[in-house]
């Protein structure tokens, strides 16, 4: 068995590509520059660029498993240039799905986005079968991709499962691309510089430790024939502003804030129902954001060369038993 994971080189596909290599699954990663990559043991590297690329019957050989994470564009840029991010990812995506239809049996795992297909929330927590509404070009294109997912599934029998993904973070997270609050807090925190916080901070995300979005992607790529879409998160809200307070806590001192304007493509509150990754997945998250917090900065320390005293005890180790707060249901 080969898994195909297609952009490695982010935060979740490191990590995916670490889990799989320990396995005895052969797996294939691509990146659009094979430059400071992982030497994982048994990986192996190839070029790729999602816009572009149309070898896909050659990579597609062999492979059981494809686990799609490339996506070149983030919320803001998307908004700037939505052609070019059509072209990028939406077309390059369903290029890949034709591919995939000529290749019966392989199995599809989509990273969509929780926090932006469904827009402005009529209720929380937000379920699968919540209206979507996106605010922003980016969460348009996750969706058309979504859609075409589905229209692979229903027509061409392509076995694909879309994975709408809170807001992710863990260490490694690329801070050049503006994602990752809590990633971001963190590191300034621990290098001594203002907290970008934009508008008041009131703003509740569902944030979900990167180690947990892992597990959730392998639960879907090894259920063959198990329908999407499936909320990938924490089941809990959390503002900007409790997150600072959290880091605070950890690192024992107030922290600078810069206030920025906020965004327009930014909705108040997300946070998702995840009983159906539960029920068709059998997955649940074993990591509150407490536990995530200091599982980051521990890793964090080591990254940027920083010692920083923690009221709690520094741990890199999944614990066995779920930590993650429940989902309560809303009438």
């Amino acid at each position: 068995m080969t898994s195909l994971v297609v952009g490695g080189s982010g935060v979740i596909g490191r990590r995916l590509c670490e889990r799989l290599s320990r396995s005895a699954v052969g797996t294939i990663a691509t990146a659009r520059t094979l430059v400071d990559l992982p030497a994982v043991p048994g990986l192996r590297w190839r070029s790729v660029d999602l816009a572009t690329f149309e070898d896909w019957d050659e990579l597609l050989d062999g492979v059981d498993t494809i686990y799609h994470l490339a996506w070149s564009s983030i919320p803001s840029s998307a908004s700037l240039d939505p052609s070019r991010d059509i072209l990028e990812n939406v077309v390059g995506s369903v290029r890949m799905m034709e591919a995939a239809r000529r290749a019966p049996g392989v199995r599809i795992v989509f990273a969509s986005s929780g926090g932006s297909v469904y827009g402005p929330a009529d209720h929380l927590p937000v379920s699968e079968l919540h209206p979507t509404r996106p605010l922003s070009a980016y969460g348009i294109s996750k969706l058309t991709v979504e859609h075409y997912l589905e229209k692979f599934r229903l027509l061409y029998g392509v076995d694909g499962i879309a994975l709408r993904v809170g807001n992710c973070y863990g260490a490694r997270q690329h801070e050049t691309r503006g994602l990752g609050a809590v990633t971001l807090f963190a590191r300034a925190a621990l290098r001594g510089e203002p907290l970008k916080v934009f508008g008041s901070g009131a703003v509740v995300r569902d944030f979900v430790h990167v180690d947990d979005v892992v597990s959730a992607m392998i639960a879907a790529g090894t259920r063959h024939n198990v329908a999407g879409p499936i909320n990938i998160g924490s089941g809990v809200g959390h503002s900007l502003m409790d997150v600072i307070a959290k880091l605070e806590r950890v690192v024992g001192r107030r922290l600078p804030i810069e206030r920025v304007a906020p965004r327009q493509f930014d909705v108040s509150a997300s946070v998702l129902d995840i009983r159906r990754a539960d029920e068709r997945l059998g997955w649940t998250p074993a990591i509150d954001l407490d536990l995530g917090i200091e599982m980051l900065l521990s890793e964090l320390r080591t990254e940027l060369d920083v010692q920083c005293g923690s009221l709690f005890s520094s741990t890199a180790i999944i614990p066995s038993t779920s930590t993650a707060l429940k989902v309560t249901q809303e009438p």
